[in-house]
């Protein structure tokens, strides 16, 4: 087969988040996304089928490789029709790969220490994966953080809930509303660190059923992109991507839940990176 010069087709080559560089943890630097995967079953989950997460997100995520990739220099919005500048991207973006498989303790280990490089390289983790228990694993090394939840059960007293699944303590709306603008501002201290729980029941069930948590009042997708274009202005460390199930049935509701989140995911990207205006 000859060499290919021209970018390669989304099938090919090597899986990894948006098609950015492979690096090893000692290669991350300061001001880099580093993408990690938590490739593992939740004991407490309804249904099995979370350990494919991590996998199903870069799989879905390589529709938006040309954003990471230096060959195409004016990727295009294709909602808001604008130009999005994302020059040095490929160089600050990079897929770690999975944390490797192992007991609990190991998994959870592992983690740990994981983002404590991370964060001492002063750069950010994007977690594919994972669940409620290894979110708290990662609040106990990140001392004085403050928690986003977005969807899922409040887990943590003081943690700012957007769209809960189950409390009447809750910030829920559109992030125009100056009240909540107003509560998140008041409730966040940028001296301390900031760990997001991004879980797919934050969208209401009316555009997605993958998760285990279904629920009528979530939100929808540009609410979602607002909260997190936010979000990616603060000083986050840690984001985990959790509540996907890629085993359901229906091969059409699992590329909506997998395209819903890496959709929401990229302002993030763009803002914690500085690209979002």
């Amino acid at each position: 087969m000859p060499l290919r010069s021209a970018p390669l087709p989304r099938m090919a080559g090597h899986l990894s988040f948006m098609r950015a560089q492979q690096k090893e943890l000692i290669e991350v630097g300061a001001g880099d996304v580093a993408i990690l995967g938590l490739p593992f079953e939740d004991p407490n989950a309804a249904n099995a089928g979370q350990s494919l997460a991590p996998r199903a997100l870069r799989e879905t995520s390589v529709y938006f490789g040309w954003h990471a990739n230096p060959q195409f220099s004016h990727p295009i919005d294709i909602d808001l029709r604008n130009n999005i500048e994302t020059t040095g991207l490929h160089d600050r973006l990079c897929d770690l790969g999975d944390i490797p498989s192992g007991s609990d303790c190991q998994i959870t280990a592992g983690l740990q220490n994981a983002v404590i490089n991370i964060e001492k390289a002063g750069a950010n983790a994007i977690i594919l994966g994972g669940s409620s228990h290894l979110v708290k694993s990662v609040k106990q090394v990140l001392e004085g953080c403050q928690i986003v939840q977005l969807g899922g059960f409040k887990t943590c007293e003081n943690s700012f809930a957007i769209a809960p699944v189950s409390t009447n303590d809750r910030h829920f709306g559109t992030l125009r509303s100056p009240a909540e603008t107003s509560d998140f501002q008041q409730w966040r201290d940028p001296s301390r660190p900031l760990l997001i729980q991004f879980d797919l029941s934050v969208f209401q069930t009316s555009i997605s059923v993958l998760c285990d948590q279904p629920r009528l009042d979530g939100l929808d997708l540009p609410k979602v992109v607002q909260w997190l274009r936010m979000l990616g202005s603060e000083n986050a460390q840690v984001m985990f991507l959790t509540g996907l199930n890629p085993s359901r049935p229906g091969m059409g509701l699992v590329k909506v839940g997998q395209r819903l989140m890496v959709t929401a995911l990229l302002p993030f990207i763009y803002s914690r990176l500085g690209f979002d205006g």
